[in-house]
């Protein structure tokens, strides 16, 4: 999504709207999708020679839960804040202010950013999600197992009658 800075020589303020495609590939996020539409909406601010960009991004990306493995939907919101500057001798490293060459600001790149920062670190489709049953593989959310979970460490297994101890007789 580009910005044409030039209708700012009139006005201190433009809003725009539209979608962008963000690429998902890469992400390790495990479900079919390749990329993502996303709806973009907010405003360009001049100040002297810097642009200031503000605004909002959703979606919705489908991913896979780490549990489960089902795939759900999981909904995208986050905001937009990033200052660009047309002045090459007012852009610092420490600041975060990306130089502007052209006519017009690409944010692409800062879109991509932003949706990729808002997914979750690890992806579950709820958060009482039960997982998979590590004996026969059932959806644990979706039907019960009637497997035994016999993981228990030999050196602690002494410590699972602690509770129940039984009778001595």
């Amino acid at each position: 999504m580009k910005i044409d800075i030039h209708e700012l020589t009139n006005k201190s303020e433009v809003y725009f709207a539209g979608e962008q495609a963000v690429s998902l590939q890469g992400l390790n996020l495990s479900s079919h999708t390749d990329s993502s539409l996303v709806s973009v909406q907010g405003t360009v601010t001049k100040k002297g020679n810097r642009y200031l960009v503000r605004g909002n991004i959703a979606s919705v990306i489908k991913l896979l839960c780490d549990r489960c493995t089902k795939e759900f939907e999981y909904p995208i919101h986050a905001e937009l804040c990033k200052e660009f500057s047309a002045d090459f001798t007012q852009v610092d490293e420490e600041d975060d202010v990306i130089h502007v060459t052209t006519s017009s600001i690409d944010l692409s790149d800062i879109i991509a950013e932003a949706v990729y920062l808002s997914l979750p670190m690890k992806s579950l489709c709820d958060e009482d999600c039960k997982g998979m049953c590590n004996v026969c593989g059932n959806n644990l959310n979706e039907k019960k197992c009637s497997c035994e979970n016999a993981d228990i460490d030999p050196r602690l297994e002494n410590l699972k009658n602690i509770f129940h101890p039984q009778s001595e007789e």
